[in-house]
């Protein structure tokens, strides 16, 4: 047994969409880091896309909509804590055989919602 915040069986589009892609192009399952970086790579696109790409000329603009996380995650639900800590959903796995015979997470069930930082309060990232 394990946690973890994702796992491929999530049932969302977004995962969905990620996992079969992902498959294609590497012939496996991908792992949470895989999925955590994809994250990563739509939160800056969505931020990008509100101030048209320019960083340079809306510096305060672009942060604000990093922290607004107005994307579709593969995680589900999540947003960002005042300290820019990710703010989602741990699960209990374990790994199994999946219907292709190889070992996967198994979801078991989910521990805790809504889990953020413990010491946000202490960090206030303003800037």
């Amino acid at each position: 047994m394990l946690t973890t915040e994702w796992t491929a069986d999530m049932d969302n589009a977004a995962n969905k969409q990620f996992v079969e892609a992902f498959q294609k192009e590497y012939n496996r399952r991908p792992t949470v880091y895989a999925a955590t970086s994809y994250d990563t790579a739509r939160l800056i696109a969505s931020a990008l896309k509100v101030i048209d790409g320019d960083v340079e000329g809306k510096p305060d603009e672009f942060r604000d909509a990093l922290r607004k996380a107005d994307f579709d995650s593969v995680r589900g639900k999540f947003k960002l804590g005042p300290n820019h800590y990710p703010i989602q959903d741990w699960f209990l796995v374990e790994v199994a055989r999946n219907a292709e015979g190889k070992l996967d997470y198994k979801h078991v069930e989910t521990i805790v919602e809504d889990h953020g930082d413990a010491y946000s309060h202490l960090c206030k990232m303003d800037k």
